[in-house]
């Protein structure tokens, strides 16, 4: 009973890191979560500002040609006034001149502010794009890690798996039955019996059933939540002679 009990200590050990490790390869991902949401978003953020300056760009476009024609109106309506043959025209071509004068400023004064607003952006823009870089990088490492990580962990859980295997074969069909169909109600189904109480529950065992257990030749469950029982201090290794080994 003894080597059964040792043999279900080492495969409730086994079993209880198996959880451990896929509960680590799930949580994995979940690293890189807030970093990628982080980065969807800038990245989101990114493309608004270059869409803004790229239309702010081709207004600017069309206002310079828009000012382009102005300059060339002016000259034509400069012609007009020159060729004026009376008061009445020469007032009207002064009139357009000074109406198109007057459009051509109040446009380059919006054309000096949009530029200055575009340089601004882009600068913007240029620091932007440094941080979502950085960021984007940042991923890519931190990826590559999760992955690494996860293999590592897919490999240990192999070799996990194979362990438990090995020690599964030695116990009786009937036990590990009764050990696997516990576990996958309360995970740990092997306790300890410490003074008369179930290290599961920690309810107190009837007195006869803690003096079965204490004989160690059957395999008792606890009567409040059927896990398994033993003493800890059956499971002891016995103590060396004393005597010191010759070097």
């Amino acid at each position: 009973m003894k080597e059964q009990l040792r043999l279900l200590k080492e495969l409730q050990a086994i079993d209880s890191r198996r959880t451990e490790m896929r509960k680590s390869i799930e949580a994995l991902p979940e690293r890189l979560r807030p970093a990628k949401q982080d980065l969807a978003k800038l990245e989101a953020m990114l493309q608004q500002e270059r869409t803004q300056l790229a239309d702010t760009e081709k207004w600017r476009a069309e206002q310079e040609e828009i000012a382009r024609r102005d300059d060339e109106a002016v000259r034509q309506a400069k012609a007009k006034l020159q060729q004026s043959r009376n008061s009445k025209d020469f007032a009207a071509a002064s009139r357009e001149v000074e109406n198109k004068r007057r459009t051509i400023s109040e446009r380059e004064e919006e054309l000096v502010k949009v530029i200055s607003a575009i340089e601004a952006a882009r600068i913007q823009l240029a620091q932007r794009e440094k941080d979502v870089e950085a960021l984007r990088q940042h991923v890519t490492t931190e990826e590559a890690a999760v992955a690494t990580r996860t293999t590592e962990l897919q490999s240990e859980l192999e070799q996990q798996e194979s362990g438990r295997d090995a020690i599964a074969s030695q116990l009786p069909r009937d036990l590990l039955r009764r050990y696997e169909q516990i576990q996958r109600r309360r995970v740990i189904a092997l306790v300890p019996v410490v003074d008369g109480i179930c290290k599961g529950c920690f309810m107190s065992l009837p007195p006869q059933l803690n003096n079965i257990i204490a004989r160690c030749t059957t395999l008792e469950s606890c009567p409040s939540c059927q896990r398994l029982l033993y003493r800890a201090e059956m499971m002891a290794e016995p103590e060396g002679d004393g005597q010191t080994a010759p070097s």
